[in-house]
């Protein structure tokens, strides 16, 4: 009979497992031929957002792709009053348009299997204003061109224009921030090695039957 403790065991082998490979990521450049898909993508959004790229930063960004994932480091100094493209007004403040952009974000990261890892709206000794810091985690840059070309970023775009005053963006890859992945294949290993002890110890009792 198979036991309990056996199938939970495969359970949570099987999703850390996921997990793990989940996180990694293709690993794959991108190739001249998905850039041009995503920047033709991105360039037919009819959302007024969606004209709001670099284009030709963007292309510069697709086309050095590395295949390793990296974070953002994100600078914000948001409008004290939301302004909207289309002109909408009583929207309230830049700070809640931002939250109303986030709100969306994080799911269009989480389908990508990426994440904010931290963020303030404290900083000392800042000369120039900023409102917020936002670090986050991408797996490739393959996975930030997917949430472009999506509709939700597109449609929720204009919340993150119109709450923005100015903004700054390092990209830097992480020498010193494990990366999710680490940290499960850790609990993969942890959770191997407290099985094959517990059998063991099972085993050795007296009378036990596996």
């Amino acid at each position: 009979m198979f036991k309990l403790s056996n199938l939970l065991f495969v359970v949570c082998f099987t999703l850390l497992l996921v997990l793990v490979l989940a996180f990694s990521g293709s690993q794959q450049p991108l190739s001249e031929a998905e850039v041009e898909a995503y920047l033709g993508k991105i360039e037919q959004q009819s959302q007024v957002p969606g004209g709001r790229h670099d284009l030709k930063a963007l292309r510069h960004f697709l086309e050095n792709d590395d295949g390793l994932p990296f974070y953002t480091v994100n600078l914000y100094k948001f409008n004290e009053q939301a302004q909207y493209l289309d002109g909408r007004e009583n929207q309230g403040t830049g700070r809640q348009a931002y939250d109303r952009f986030s709100a969306v974000m994080v799911k269009l990261l989480a389908q990508q299997f990426s994440q904010p890892v931290f963020g303030s709206d404290w900083m000392a000794d800042n000369s120039n204003d900023w409102h917020r810091l936002v670090i986050v985690h991408y797996r490739s840059r393959r996975d930030i061109a997917e949430i472009f070309i999506s509709d939700a970023f597109a449609d929720a775009a204009s919340h993150k224009w119109a709450s923005i005053e100015k903004n700054e963006r390092l990209l830097v890859q992480g020498l010193h921030l494990p990366a999710l992945k680490w940290g499960a294949m850790t609990l993969l290993v942890l959770l191997t090695m407290a099985f094959i002890c517990l059998k063991r110890r099972a085993a050795n009792k007296p009378g036990k039957l596996l």
